[in-house]
């Protein structure tokens, strides 16, 4: 990826992406507990060793794993860290705690 291409994606992001890339959100799913650190250029890792490709388009967040599972899900219109939300995991349907944290 160009620097050009790097620049444009971080200029067509929207707040609630901007806070994603900049902290990490924490999953809590029953005893599970990851955390998702989200890039600019569409990917995400996990401190699980989870990976895949990420958006963020008309309020909902879409995951594709590197496995192939895949969902979405709404976002608020802003996050800040702190925030939590339940849901479901899109990638999973198991029921989770959403909860932006600092990198």
């Amino acid at each position: 990826m160009t620097l050009t291409m790097i620049a444009a994606a971080f200029a067509l992001l929207s707040t609630p992406a901007e806070t994603l890339v900049e902290n990490a959100l924490h999953i809590q799913a029953g005893e599970m507990a990851y955390t998702t650190f989200f890039e600019a250029d569409g990917s995400y890792t996990t401190d699980i060793g989870i990976t895949g490709t990420w958006t963020l388009v008309d309020g909902e967040m879409c995951v594709v794993r590197s496995t192939g599972e895949s969902g979405c899900q709404p976002v608020a219109d802003t996050l800040a860290v702190g925030d939590s939300w339940t849901g479901t995991n899109p990638a999973t349907g198991a029921t989770v705690t959403y909860t932006v944290v600092a990198r």
